[in-house]
């Protein structure tokens, strides 16, 4: 049995407010698809973070939703989990594509296929998680591991002790793999740069889950040239000026001494779909994935920085209850009162 093991396609990403770009994300996860229908696969397992927003457009829908059925009249399975991006209150856009019989939204509850258990954990937050128990077959987590993040949510250790003969992981946006008493866990990266930290080539893994073979297939996506601080940016502009039509060009200065204006215009020259320049201090600062994850604006940042305030203020323990039940995204916000008014009874009665 061999399954595509995707992630973090962000599908809605407008980078740079470029409408060019944001079709390069929709790009990037049907060209995973394309590869699963070429390469015949069982099932796609997608890791989350599908969209990149709670609230995609109907253009990124449109577009998702076409790729999941020229999967499906394939007779490909797509299983999946949710990601911090597009994670919503209550009803997830993975259920409305389950309920489109597209999708297969997994869960702590095994979903058999040719006879192997499928687990998920859709993104947990910024905290720590524990994997649940099971006996064998596929778990599926969006969540930073020890290995690629020091203030991680996740340890490698427990995950190769959880049951699992094989842990599919995504929110991290480089491949990674490892092998730990015959279980694999890998990240498959994601489908398109998210960011200009992310350099290196994007793709999917092909995994035979038999004798757990990884092999990777890379997704061709927009050109991005790089101009270090080291070189002369006009001159490396002009080396490689057959190449920079349509493409992103990041160029990194030891100073602001040199023109900024003359770089840009000279890279428009040839084409360039946009220019970014930065500062050899604003270039440690990229390429610096902690630094990336820290800084990344998602609802996991905003209950952190919400519970930190709390803690600075005087207030009961029962209205911090009443605050996490409020702030909890699986709280379907029609239980929110409920769930509120069960509380205080409780409270009244103790």
């Amino acid at each position: 049995m061999r399954i595509l093991h995707t992630a973090d396609s962000h599908i809605g990403t407008k980078q740079y407010n470029l409408e060019q770009h944001r079709a390069d994300f929709s790009a990037g996860f049907q060209r995973a698809i394309d590869i699963a229908i070429e390469e015949r696969v069982d099932a796609v397992v997608d890791a989350g973070d599908l969209f990149d927003d709670r609230v995609p457009t109907a253009e990124d829908l449109h577009e998702t939703l076409s790729s999941l059925w020229a999967l499906r009249e394939a007779g490909i399975p797509f299983l999946g989990i949710v990601g911090n991006h597009e994670m919503r209150r209550g009803v997830q856009w993975l259920d409305l594509f389950a309920k489109l019989n597209l999708a297969v939204h997994l869960s702590q509850e095994p979903y058999d296929l040719n006879n192997v258990n499928f687990y998920g954990l859709d993104y947990s937050g910024r905290k720590e998680v524990k994997p649940f128990d099971i006996n064998g077959g596929v778990l599926v987590c969006h969540q930073l591991i020890d290995e690629v993040f020091s203030n991680s949510e996740m340890s490698i250790a427990d995950l190769a002790s959880c049951g699992a003969d094989l842990v599919l992981l995504g929110d991290y946006h480089e491949h990674q793999q490892w092998r730990i008493n015959d279980v694999l866990i890998t990240y498959s990266g994601s489908t398109e740069r998210w960011s200009l930290a992310e350099e290196g080539a994007r793709g999917v893994n092909i995994i035979d889950i038999a004798n757990k073979r990884l092999d990777r297939r890379l997704i061709p996506t927009r050109n991005f040239l790089y101009v270090s601080d080291a070189d002369d940016p006009i001159k490396t502009l002009d080396a490689h000026s057959e190449n920079l039509e349509g493409s992103v060009v990041c160029v990194y200065l030891n100073d602001k001494s040199q023109s900024i204006k003359e770089i840009e215009e000279h890279a428009r020259s040839y084409g360039a779909l946009t220019i970014r320049v930065r500062t050899k201090s604003e270039q440690l600062e990229e390429t610096e994935p902690e630094e990336n994850f820290n800084i990344q604006l998602d609802f996991g940042n905003i209950d952190a920085m919400v519970s930190e305030r709390l803690d600075q203020m005087e207030i009961s323990d029962a209205l911090r209850e009443i605050d996490g039940i409020i702030r909890d995204s699986k709280t379907p916000d029609s239980r929110v009162d409920q769930e509120v008014t069960l509380l205080l009874s409780t409270l009244r009665d103790s």
